[in-house]
């Protein structure tokens, strides 16, 4: 599905109080997204840690297709990021040369599917236009999309299918970066990123 057919079929709006409860309940067939979608994602807008946005169908607006929630971020080059991982990174984002610690980007903080509309094409269309949405929006410097994936083989397929990679491969070595002591592996979530320089669009600056 491209873009262009994502609009056609479905609209653009931000989650509030009143589309809430005028849309049908969301199910993405994951139990953490379906709560936090009902339940928290108004609560993250009102504190300003993250807004939610849906796509939902043009000919029925109470069924919502995709939700997503975005927020403000940076990959953080800390001294508990291993060398190795480092090192991969700034060689395949060619910022060997940026001596900085934190790199801007975006974080999606959630996102699913309704499962009436998985297979279908809306996931990759979705994130397709969040893509372009940062790649060309140039008010402020955005070089990387991450999210924390659910550590489950569909959806780090999905991510991988689109283009993200790990930063740390290793969940051992992923644990301590994030604070996360080995005895709770494996790790519910994994970190990855995708390069937004990686999207070929025509710039003309």
């Amino acid at each position: 599905m491209t873009q262009e057919e994502l609009f056609q079929s479905c609209a653009l709006t931000e989650l509030t109080d009143s589309v809430l409860s005028q849309c049908e309940p969301f199910s993405c067939n994951e139990a953490d997204l379906d709560d936090f979608f009902a339940h928290d994602a108004l609560t993250y807008h009102r504190k300003l840690i993250g807004r939610t946005y849906l796509f939902v169908k043009r000919d029925t607006p109470r069924k919502i297709v995709v939700a997503f929630t975005m927020a403000n971020d940076s990959i953080r080059l800390t001294n508990k990021l291993n060398e190795e991982s480092k090192e991969l990174f700034l060689e395949e984002a060619e910022l060997r040369d940026k001596d900085i610690k934190r790199y801007p980007g975006i974080l999606i903080g959630r996102l699913g599917t309704n499962q009436e509309f998985a297979g279908q094409g809306y996931g990759t269309a979705v994130m397709d236009f969040i893509k372009h949405v940062f790649r060309l929006e140039k008010r402020s410097g955005c070089r990387f999309l991450m999210v924390d994936a659910l550590n489950n083989d569909a959806t780090i397929s999905y991510y991988k299918k689109n283009g993200f990679k790990y930063l740390i491969d290793d969940e051992r070595l992923e644990a301590k970066y994030v604070g996360i002591g080995v005895g709770r592996l494996p790790l519910n979530t994994r970190l990855m990123y995708y390069d937004l320089l990686n999207l070929k669009i025509e710039d003309n600056d």
